[in-house]
Formats: structure tokens, sequence, C-alpha cells
């Protein structure tokens, strides 16, 4: 879970900073209305909580299709093996 904190974290700083931009490019208070800060800080957090959990989805399936080449590399490599071995037995 430690994980997770410090990218969310990093998702609402990035919120919070895109509100604080928009407001000083239409050149109003920065600090006008707190409220819209919290919502733009709080969608944030939740987009950079997907993106934690979608790349952790995608870490463990690009895991289990590494294992699953693997094991067909070597299944393929004992039977090219085994028939070198009879070929060799049938000369």
């Amino acid at each position: 879970m430690s994980g997770v904190v410090p990218y969310v974290a990093g998702w609402v700083g990035f919120g919070f900073t895109v509100r604080v931009v928009a407001l000083a490019i239409q050149q109003r208070p920065l600090l006008q209305k707190p409220m819209t800060h919290a919502l733009s800080a709080a969608f944030f957090g939740g987009v950079g909580s997907y993106i934690y959990y979608l790349e952790q989805r995608q870490l463990e399936l690009i895991q289990k299709r590494k294992h699953t080449l693997l094991e067909n590399r070597k299944r393929k490599r004992e039977y090219e093996e085994a028939k070198a071995k009879e070929h060799a037995m049938a000369a």
C-alpha cells in the first residue's frame, strides 16, 4: 500500500497545480473558491489511483504471459531434443 500513497499524492499535487495555473491564466485570485481546488485535487487523485492499479494489473499480466512463453520455449526445446535423439538412434 505504501507505493500507492506517493503516486496518488503526486497526482493530487498535479491537480492542485492545474487549478492554480488555470486561475493564473485567467488573472483571477489564485485561492478563489477553495472548494474547486479540492475537487480538482480529488479528481486527479482518483485518476492517479486508477492509473496506479491499472499499471499493477498490466505488470501482473505481463509476468503471467512471460511465464507462459518461457514454459512453451522449454517444452519446445525438450521436444526438439527428443526428436534429435530419436533421429540419431534411427540413423
